[in-house]
């Protein structure tokens, strides 16, 4: 048992990179569609490659989309609306006409009128035109009608009794009134004036539009509408081999795809499916996780890198499948080629091509017309990834996003022709559709700074940022320490020019070098590139308050960089920069003032780590031999080649590359840069033979 665990605990990390791939493996499988998937392939406009095809059972042909809208529009033209007729209006509108006549009445004095009987006969008659328009009813407009002419048909509901009607056997507001107005001038009656005006007072529309009833029974129809026509008998022959796939072959074969793969396939075969997706989907992951593992293990060797790629993929993949099953004429608005735009961001190319093709593998198995998304998405990303460079320019982006839509269109125009011969299929769909999703691709961008945060790394565009001598904490450094800071500039030099030669990752050397001596700025003037003066306050310091000072400014200068939220990968080389050497100058000095004594070495010794990767050796180095070269009088030749051979033989024999996976071939390179820089910059000229 005891062996089981030392076991565990031992290779804990690599059971915890497979749990993770396994995770992926069933989330995958979970998301990916149940459905069995047709084995035939076919495009309209091609010949049909395979055997001859005959009906495996009796299916109903479905219609295409465009039928189907066709048949909606029809319906929709034909249809007529729904309107009810208000009752209610007309009694309580009849009641406000009495109230309104008996104040108005009496209101209106006439000389010689006889009150009682002219009022009865003008009520009656107000009452009477008023009942005679309402009954017959007054449409009320709406968008439905708007414009439509007058013999348009509608559904009257009256009564709750429903009936046919035409737009024009109704009144509107305005003939209505016309209407009373003429038959009021017939009666000839004095009071005209009045009458017209209590009678316009409660006129209202009866005929309303009834939206509710009107949409239940456009649902209603649109719903008998049946999605199939015709019959395949079990046996009939569907297509033969080379025989053309027409549009009415394509039709008929996905009628029997889509019934193969939802109904058929799935009830018939259920478990062997999903065994058979699941097989297929962990190949995949396999394939990828042995890439990793044997070709990039710097990358498999760290779980932040294979957390960053199975995420990525999943989330593309779970999308993906999204968009198959819902909005299938989609699918080319997803961005599949930013998937290896991101890993080359943190990664390399190599790395984002591979897991590139291992998901468009994957998902192109699940998509519409499978061969011609894979060649697709195919050309599209390899060309997106050779045009992003080392990601170290935004311009890159929008480069890689023109180049991936002129290859949309471009494989697009040559399938046409292949299957066709000419362009009259051309759909303009699928340029929008391309060209949005290769605007997507920016979306690169704010992924690429969340992926930082959450996966605690840094990209070039990063570190372009962090190396600008403007930024703040650079800026506080050249005030504050000016010698230093340009100390910091050399070393930044000389360790990006000497990891160009040995093909290190010369950006993170080059700002990890700037901040290298930030710590500096807490004591200036304890340091003798910034004694300007010729003061030294070491003078005033015992040998040892003198090397803790020193061997401070590391541990400062993490302090301030983590205050300047500045990434670890750079305050690596804070840590690094002197690894675990001795402040020699200061040990020395307190050895020889007290012989006999014995001195504790470990206050004079820099607390580590030594440098664990090439870039931070090449900075320790390129800072050893810099500080050094400014202490050489008359520098030449021999004495800067001399210099930097023992500085670095040294280095070497204190086991401070114990770590760094640096060879003694690249340490040789690193040398000869070194030396021909300091030799540049001290303007040595080199001694030629006679």
């Amino acid at each position: 048992m005891n062996s089981f665990f030392s076991k565990l605990q031992q290779y804990y990390y690599e059971i915890l990179k497979i749990f993770v791939f396994i995770a992926a493996i069933a989330l995958v499988s979970w998301l990916s569609p149940k459905d069995s998937i047709f084995k035939y392939e076919f495009q309209v406009g091609s010949p049909w490659k395979h055997s001859d095809l005959f009906a495996p059972f009796d299916f109903a042909i479905l219609k295409t989309k465009d039928q189907i809208k066709v048949e909606k529009e029809k319906l929709l033209t034909d249809f007529e609306p729904y309107f009810q007729f208000n009752n209610k209006i007309i009694e309580e509108n009849l009641k406000m006409l009495e109230s309104n006549f008996a104040s108005l009445w009496t209101s209106d004095k006439k000389p010689g009128r006889r009150r009682v009987r002219d009022s009865l006969k003008s009520l009656k008659l107000a009452k009477n035109l008023f009942l005679e328009v309402e009954k017959k009813g007054i449409i009320r407009t709406d968008e439905v009608i708007e414009g439509k002419p007058p013999d348009y048909r509608i559904e009257l509901i009256k009564d709750n009794v429903v009936s046919n009607a035409r737009i024009g056997d109704f009144f509107t507001i305005r003939s209505a009134l016309n209407h009373i107005k003429k038959r009021i001038h017939d009666q000839k009656t004095p009071d005209s004036l009045l009458l017209i005006n209590i009678i316009s007072r409660v006129l209202a529309q009866d005929v309303i539009y009834d939206k509710s009833k009107s949409e239940t029974a456009i649902e209603a129809m649109i719903s008998n509408i049946s999605p199939t026509f015709g019959m395949m008998q079990r046996g009939e022959m569907i297509i033969s081999k080379g025989e053309l796939v027409t549009a009415e072959k394509n039709q008929i074969l996905l009628s029997l795809k889509s019934l193969y793969e939802v109904e058929y396939g799935y009830t018939k075969h259920k478990y062997y499916v999903l065994l058979g997706i699941t097989l297929l989907i962990t190949m995949l992951f396999l394939l990828e996780y042995l890439f990793l593992r044997f070709f990039k293990y710097d990358f498999f060797n760290e779980l932040k890198y294979v957390n960053l790629i199975l995420v990525t993929q999943v989330v593309l993949v779970a999308l993906s499948f999204y968009v198959f099953k819902n909005y299938p004429d989609y699918v080319y608005l997803i961005p599949f080629v930013i998937l290896p735009i991101i890993l080359i961001a943190f990664l390399d190319h190599g790395t984002g091509i591979v897991v590139y093709l291992i998901t468009v593998m994957l998902i192109g198995f699940f998509a519409p017309n499978s061969f011609e998304f894979f060649y697709t998405q195919f050309a599209a990303g390899l060309v997106a990834v050779f045009s992003i460079g080392k990601w170290d320019h935004r311009f890159q982006i929008a480069r890689a996003s023109l180049l991936t839509f002129i290859t949309y269109i471009v494989v697009y125009i040559s399938m046409l022709y292949s299957r066709e011969g000419n362009l009259n299929n051309f759909s303009v769909a699928f340029v929008v559709l391309t060209a949005a999703s290769s605007v997507l691709i920016f979306l690169a961008f704010p992924i690429v700074f969340l992926y930082e945060k959450l996966f605690g790394m840094v990209t070039n565009l990063t570190l372009l940022e962090l190396s600008n001598t403007n930024n703040a904490l650079l800026r506080e450094l050249s005030v504050k320490a000016p010698g230093t800071f340009q100390h910091s500039l050399q070393v930044s030099n000389l360790a990006a020019e000497a990891l160009y030669e040995i093909d290190g990752d010369a950006l993170l050397a080059r700002t990890g070098a700037l901040y290298h001596d930030i710590g500096k700025m807490k004591n200036p003037t304890y340091f003798i590139e910034n004694q300007a003066s010729g003061f030294n306050p070491h003078d005033e310091l015992s040998y040892e308050e003198s090397a803790r000072v020193i061997i401070n400014h590391v541990l400062d200068g993490i302090e301030m960089a983590r205050k300047a939220k500045v990434p670890e990968q750079v305050i690596d080389f804070i840590r690094t920069h002197h690894g675990t050497r001795m402040v020699e100058y200061f040990y020395r000095l307190e050895k020889k003032n007290h012989p006999g004594l014995e001195i504790d070495s470990s206050e004079f010794r820099y607390h580590g780590p030594i440098p664990f990767s090439k870039e931070t050796a090449v900075v320790m180095m390129a800072d050893s031999v810099e500080a050094a070269s400014r202490s050489i009088t008359k520098p030449n030749e021999q004495k800067i080649n001399d210099l930097v051979e023992n500085i670095v033989n040294a280095l070497i024999a204190d086991n401070q590359f114990a770590n760094a996976n640096i060879t003694f071939k690249e340490i040789t390179k690193v040398k000869k840069v070194l030396k021909k820089k300091l030799m540049d910059i001290n303007h040595v000229r080199i001694a030629y033979p006679d």
